[in-house]
């Protein structure tokens, strides 16, 4: 058990790596799950190189109102896998994640990140939030969290680095759908 959950927090380490160092968690998300939309404008497949590395980014529709996101790097690794759902916060979108676990606990953490779309839905722009940023302020439900983003928009201080660009690409798996046995 205990060498299971050393890899469950290896596997959780790995996908925020993907993600950056010093990205933000917290227990309290953005808006609430059950009242989210999935916009379909997100669906698809993604590649973006960061640091010399490319990674590979899955987004797909569990059921209108989450997404399933899948990152895969060309390291070797197993990918990081996360759901989760979007909120609006003063006209800009966030992306509240959770880690899906190998043994299907659940996550108390959601990793929050800033998301957009380029106009012609070929771009998908991710921004980490920073970690530091959000030592020192009074965060103790989504609501303060809200005013604290909400405030800091165009704080560049909140965020963490530059923005990471990935651009669509046709699907590489196949559309071949795969019926349970017996069905």
């Amino acid at each position: 058990m205990r060498r299971f959950r050393v890899l469950l927090a290896v596997a959780f380490a790995f996908s925020l790596l993907l993600l950056g160092v010093g990205c933000y968690t917290t227990q309290y998300p953005l808006g609430a799950a059950d009242k989210a939309a999935v916009d379909p404008a997100y669906i698809g497949d993604y590649v973006f190189t960061s640091d010399g590395k490319t990674t590979s980014l899955v987004i797909r529709n569990i059921d209108n109102h989450l997404y399933y996101t899948e990152w895969t790097g060309n390291d070797g690794k197993e990918p990081g896998r996360m759901v989760g759902y979007t909120a609006d916060v003063s006209g800009v979108t966030f992306a509240n994640l959770r880690n899906l676990t190998d043994d299907g606990s659940i996550e108390d953490k959601f990793l929050i990140m800033r998301i957009s779309l380029s106009s012609d839905h070929a771009k998908l722009t991710i921004q980490n939030l920073k970690d530091d940023f959000f030592k020192d302020k009074n965060i103790d439900s989504s609501d303060s969290l809200e005013k604290v983003i909400s405030g800091n928009l165009d704080n560049a201080q909140m965020y963490d680095g530059d923005p990471v660009v990935a651009t669509r690409v046709v699907a590489a798996s196949s559309k071949t759908v795969v019926s349970p046995p017996g069905m």
